[in-house]
């Protein structure tokens, strides 16, 4: 059994009521794909960057407390939403797809054995979920946050900021909505979009077309591919 898409839950999602809904809607959605969920930090990562700053915590302490907020946040999700349930290695990943539920990985176990990341903050869990997506040589991977994508410029700064319908990889560090790291670990990964999560229509439409609205990143593979 292989996973076919691997879908990062933005930790800002956690703020939205409808977040638990939508993963119950995704395993409705995905029809005969198997989807492997990665969540974000939430605020629990929160937590971590406001306690390395007060007592200045090394990087290695920030990143393993930072993985492990990952963890907590997949449990937040899996209580939220009905049809998800958590699991800790791939063995388990699988274990719930048979039963008929959707993966949320819990990352810190498998990282605590390989870790392949120097410690830092521009390494975020948007760069662990490109990394297991192709650990698990997923064909897509979808990040899914609380913006629309990857913008011109910051949107916050600048209101008229446009949506990028495509970006190139090797371009993604002159933005923002990502993490510095990020278009280094999508490696073998065909196809990956950034998408709005609190927009389930365009999360419904991606997984029954493979295109919405959102960012696509135009990775290597894909290129070769065109």
């Amino acid at each position: 059994m292989n996973i076919d898409v691997v879908i990062k839950v933005g930790g800002s999602l956690g703020q939205w009521r409808g977040v638990g809904k939508l993963l119950d809607s995704i395993q409705q959605w995905k029809s005969a794909a198997n989807v492997l969920v990665i969540p974000g930090g939430g605020v629990f990562a929160d937590l971590v960057r406001a306690e390395y700053r007060r007592t200045q915590l090394t990087e290695r302490a920030a990143h393993r407390m930072a993985i492990l907020a990952m963890d907590q946040y997949g449990l937040q999700l899996c209580d939220l939403a009905s049809r998800a349930a958590p699991a800790s290695s791939l063995n388990q990943v699988m274990q719930v797809i048979r039963c008929g539920r959707l993966p949320v990985y819990l990352p810190s176990r498998s990282l605590a054995r390989r870790d392949p990341f120097t410690p830092s903050w521009r390494v975020t869990s948007d760069s662990i979920a490109a990394y297991i997506a192709g650990l698990v040589q997923a064909r897509a991977l979808l990040l899914l946050k609380s913006v629309d994508g990857i913008f011109a410029r910051d949107p916050k700064a600048d209101p008229s900021a446009p949506l990028l319908p495509r970006v190139t990889r090797s371009r993604l560090p002159r933005y923002s909505g990502v993490d510095r790291e990020f278009g280094r670990w999508l490696n073998g990964i065909d196809c990956c979009w950034i998408i709005n999560g609190t927009h389930p229509t365009r999360v419904k439409k991606w997984l029954e077309r493979g295109t919405t609205v959102g960012t696509c990143v135009v990775t290597r593979s894909a290129k070769r591919r065109a």
